[in-house]
């Protein structure tokens, strides 16, 4: 059987677990896979495991919030093959703070639209510079990713579920505008990865003695709504990645694909 992605020219941005388990998942089926990401040593770490794997990629030094920087790394990846089908970007804040597990009025407003700032801008950038290449051609997929705060009502997670959350509206807002020409646009929603290092700890509010109990009673509450009692695993989210990029989910446009357990639904 055909792999579902054959011929076609995918980049992601982010090196780290997400954007790593979504390029296998590409490679794996038969894309052309160019990643960007801001570390030398994870781009480097990524394209020695997939090589020892079989497979290949290309890597770039690449800063998703610089439209200019992406600007260069796809004109370099559409004159190399001639066009871009998949962008995938799974990249989020760059910067420390923003303090989860500080209560809303707890808060600065600096911290608490630093991730609604950086996270939009990263998917508000790539997006559209996806967009302008896709649109000439009459197809394409640009993927976005999210997390259970966005749908499901977490208490002391500043201003990530709100950031989430506009990223949302925001795919279905350009998937309305891009739909008639060919493109489509969707979400990933994910409740974690259990093996994914952790990265949340530079987000925390560490100075607040009443964060290890607000961060109990995340782990409570996600767990009281999992309905399958088990947490996606990265290879999960690459495999829906390369479906949902796939023709096989050619009809699916402004929506949100669920890796959350059913936490959503309950």
């Amino acid at each position: 059987m055909e792999s579902l992605l054959t011929d076609r020219t995918a980049v992601v941005y982010g090196a780290g677990a997400i954007g790593g388990a979504v390029a296998r998942a590409f490679v794996r089926e038969g894309a052309r896979v160019f990643v960007a990401g801001r570390g030398e040593a994870a781009l480097k770490q990524l394209a020695h495991d997939v090589e020892s794997e079989g497979g290949s990629l290309v890597t770039a030094q690449v800063d998703a919030l610089d439209r200019d920087a992406v600007e260069g790394f796809l004109d370099s990846v559409v004159e190399r093959t001639g066009g871009l089908d998949v962008s995938f970007c799974a990249t989020s804040t760059r910067r420390p703070g923003g303090g989860q597990g500080a209560a809303l009025g707890e808060l600065s407003f600096e911290d608490f639209s630093l991730p609604i700032i950086d996270f939009t801008r990263a998917q508000f950038v790539t997006a559209n510079a996806a967009a302008t290449r896709m649109l000439p051609r009459g197809r394409g997929v640009i993927m976005m990713m999210t997390a259970a705060p966005s749908r499901v009502p977490y208490p002391y997670t500043a201003g990530f579920g709100p950031a989430w959350a506009a990223v949302e509206a925001f795919a279905r807002t350009l998937a309305a505008e891009l739909g008639p020409e060919g493109v489509r646009v969707l979400c990933l929603h994910s409740a974690g990865s259990p093996e994914a290092p952790r990265s949340v700890e530079s987000t925390l509010a560490t100075d607040l003695p009443a964060l290890p109990d607000r961060m109990a009673g995340w782990q409570d509450r996600s767990a009281a709504r999992n309905l399958l009692g088990r947490w996606p695993a990265l290879a999960d989210v690459g495999n829906m990645a390369a479906f949902m990029a796939s023709d096989l989910a050619a009809v699916s446009t402004g929506t949100t694909a669920d890796l959350t357990g059913g936490m959503v639904g309950h």
